[in-house]
């Protein structure tokens, strides 16, 4: 079975030092976006993973630790050729958009990838994935590996609006994550779900950008009802002078307490 890296190039060059330089494949542009050439990730054969994997390790625990986007997204592992592989990646990439036209779908993405497994269903999943058996992207705590589901792919990836609505979200979930975990509370992998449910609440508020994330943060950190409390309530409400974060940063730690004791006994 051989392995193959995808890497971001925009988030820096792949240098594994004194390691050999891995097979370049191809830039991963689809078909049906010939555009894109020029900005987008790079397939490269990983053919001495003995050497090359440890400089690999390296720079993705690097990134991790400074918080930079990741430039190693995912290593790979199929039966295919390159040619394949670099195909049918290329091709998923390409996500078909009602009516017409396309969107780029980055599921290569670490920070996209790790949510699949619950946002689509298994033979959208199977579909995805194709010819890989085994997909690896790097987390805090190492390679972490998302199962390929042995399911009859689906024969064309269509999302519902609520998929294509909580794909658009991910970006803001990875952000609210980000403040779960430092804030030093503990994540599971059912959080994502449940901040993405509390988005789809503050978004019928109206709520955008920080307060949104702010108001998911708050939810699953307090209450999944606190909107229920008239003091939340009250700074729900629009036409107010400050924003919703811009309230809500006034209260204090008493003041949480109250209100998650409050919206308890009203569940």
């Amino acid at each position: 079975m051989d392995q193959y890296l995808i890497v971001e190039p925009d988030n820096g060059r792949v240098d594994l030092g004194t390691a050999p330089r891995m097979y370049e494949v191809g830039e991963i542009v689809p078909a049906a976006m010939p555009e894109l050439k020029g900005v987008m990730p790079m397939l490269y054969a990983v053919e001495h993973p003995e050497q090359q994997l440890p400089a690999i390790e390296a720079i993705a625990a690097r990134d991790l630790q400074e918080g930079l986007a990741p430039r190693v997204c995912a290593l790979i592992e199929t039966d295919a050729s390159a040619e394949t592989l670099m195909r049918h990646v290329s091709d998923a990439i390409a996500l078909p958009r009602e009516p017409d036209g396309h969107s780029v779908f980055r599921y290569y993405d670490p920070r996209v990838v790790r949510h699949l497994g619950w946002v689509l269903r298994p033979e959208q999943l199977s579909l995805v994935f194709g010819p890989v058996q085994r997909w690896r992207y790097f987390s805090g705590s190492g390679w972490q590996t998302v199962e390929c589901p042995i399911a009859a792919p689906a024969e064309r990836l269509s999302p519902s609006a609520d998929q294509w609505a909580t794909l658009r979200r991910l970006h803001l979930i990875e952000q609210a994550l980000k403040s779960i975990r430092d804030a030093g509370e503990p994540v599971d992998d059912w959080t994502p779900r449940r901040l993405d449910a509390l988005f789809t609440k503050g978004a019928r508020y109206r709520l955008e950008g920080e307060d949104l994330v702010v108001f998911a943060v708050q939810g699953l950190l307090v209450a999944p009802n606190l909107d229920r409390h008239p003091k939340v309530a009250a700074a729900l409400q629009s036409g107010q002078t400050s924003s919703y974060s811009e309230i809500t940063a006034q209260w204090t730690d008493e003041n949480w307490v109250q209100i998650a004791h409050e919206v308890a006994l009203d569940a």
